[in-house]
């Protein structure tokens, strides 16, 4: 079986889109001193997603019922979004009748890696769009595009044979900011199309440690540590270890200088490649082995620690310093993160179909965990449609359209309750709404098995084996 095609190309963006965070990246560093003028906008795709909504707008399909659920729900998605942490697993169903889109908001350390992860599952030829947004001032109503991909499953050849199993794709977004954020990550499949997926998402550091054989327990002075009786900070963090311990390159760079200073002593400077523009600045070497434009990858040895320059009456130490535009905190780019999700718990077969709570006042959060927002609280026997699974919480969605996460173990199968006699003729509803579209009238003195209850209506199953609502008023 040939492997399913994995052509996602995740630009960073198009030159259009990079001129335009560009110019926000510059408005946020110096403030707005002015009302900037709002002036059109230019009329063209800037990535997959943008050039999809285009067509379906081309196409007169924007303002169809699905390509206006589409559109919302790339909408909603930003505004709504889950709640998650690193880190983060959860698997879950795309189903082809409703167009949706899942958004998923988290913070970053600068200084940090985030590697975000999707991967598809589908019989059918589909495109998935991965999108990456950063929100300013925490506002999710003006998030800034950072990137974008497509993750694609191509339809079969006639000369593929038949797969034991659907197909899959998959793709790694990795990005490194520098400073603190909150970012969103959206996941929108194109209309029409099914697939089981899997998003995962993981947050560490983006630089190895700098001292062989040590961790961040050998870090002993902070960053912005008062010297010289508060009359400057300290612009790095101190590692100790025995003098001659080797020193390493923190990451892949160019050595820009190794010489002998005054203050540092015997120091290395290492600039990292352009898309990261940082410099690594290491001092009190006892030595060093390296020379001015040479390339070192990560883990090789620059030199080994001491205590020259100003640090003479110290015990030996590695000073090491990060510097983009200015010194920063080194720590979040060296301290280890854990990296392994927990298990899942909760029952995947469960995952795109109904269940309902178990218990009484259920809770639904943002996120999954018990530090997210509460949402609603739910009684016992209401429906739920569960679309995703991480650990042991359910992402569903309520009879009401709301999206949320429940503990799985509060929730049981629809198995029927009761059975509801009709006294009057009654209609069975797609939605629980009045104005809900009929699926099946009944005669007085029908029965119809009862599988959950939402307000005034019962959430019942037809003798054809369809679900939908009965208003028991």
């Amino acid at each position: 079986m040939h492997e399913a095609q994995r052509a996602l190309k995740l630009s960073s963006c198009s030159a259009l889109t990079c001129g335009m965070i560009a110019f926000f990246t510059l408005l946020l560093s110096f403030g707005c001193a002015q009302e900037i003028e709002r002036v059109p906008e230019i009329f063209r795709p800037t990535n997959a997603h943008e050039a999809y909504r285009l067509s379906l707008l081309e196409a007169n399909l924007v303002n169809s019922a699905l390509g206006h659920d589409w559109v919302e729900a790339s909408e909603t998605a930003l505004r709504k979004p889950a709640h998650i942490a690193s880190p983060f697993r959860e698997s879950g169903y795309f189903d082809k009748s409703v167009a949706t889109a899942i958004g998923y908001v988290f913070p970053v350390t600068g200084g940090q890696r985030v590697d975000a992860t999707v991967v598809l599952q589908s019989h059918e030829p589909l495109s998935v769009f991965m999108d990456l947004f950063r929100l300013v001032d925490n506002d999710p109503q003006a998030p800034i595009h950072i990137a974008s991909g497509t993750i694609l499953i191509e339809p079969p050849t006639e000369m593929d044979p038949i797969p034991d199993s659907a197909p899959e794709a998959s793709r790694r977004l990795r990005f490194e900011p520098l400073r603190d954020g909150t970012y969103i990550l959206r996941i929108q499949p194109e209309l029409l199309r099914s697939a089981h997926y899997t998003v995962g998402l993981t947050i560490d550091a983006s630089l190895s440690f700098p001292v062989a054989g040590h961790t961040g327990r050998s870090i002993w002075s902070a960053f912005g540590a008062e010297r010289d009786g508060g009359r400057r900070s300290h612009r790095g963090i101190d590692i100790f270890a025995d003098r001659g311990t080797p020193v390493l390159a923190a990451a892949d760079g160019v050595v820009s200088r190794a010489t002998t200073t005054a203050v540092g002593g015997n120091v290395v400077w290492i600039n990292l490649d352009r898309r990261r523009n940082v410099r690594l600045y290491y001092a009190h070497l006892d030595s060093y082995n390296v020379e001015s434009g040479q390339r070192v990858k990560s883990g090789d040895q620059l030199g080994t620690v001491g205590n020259t320059g100003n640090a003479r009456t110290t015990p030996p130490h590695l000073h090491f310093g990060v510097y983009a535009r200015g010194a920063v905190d080194p720590l979040p780019f060296l301290e280890r993160m854990r990296t392994e999700p927990q298990s899942l718990t909760t029952d995947l077969s469960r995952v795109g179909s109904w269940s309902r709570t178990a218990g009484s006042n259920v809770v639904v959060r943002t996120g999954p965990n018990s530090g997210a927002h509460t949402l609603t609280t739910l009684d016992r026997h209401t429906p739920v449609l569960v679309w995703g699974a991480t650990t042991h919480w359910y992402r569903v969605e309520l009879p009401n359209g709301a999206h949320g996460y429940i503990i799985g173990a509060a929730t049981e199968p629809t198995t029927p309750l009761r059975k509801e006699s009709v006294a009057t003729i009654s209609n069975v509803l797609d939605h629980p709404a009045p104005q809900g579209a009929i699926i099946q009238q009944f005669a007085p003195g029908s029965e119809l098995p009862v599988l959950g209850t939402w307000g005034e209506f019962l959430y019942v199953q037809t003798p054809a084996g369809l679900n939908g609502w009965l208003s028991f008023e």
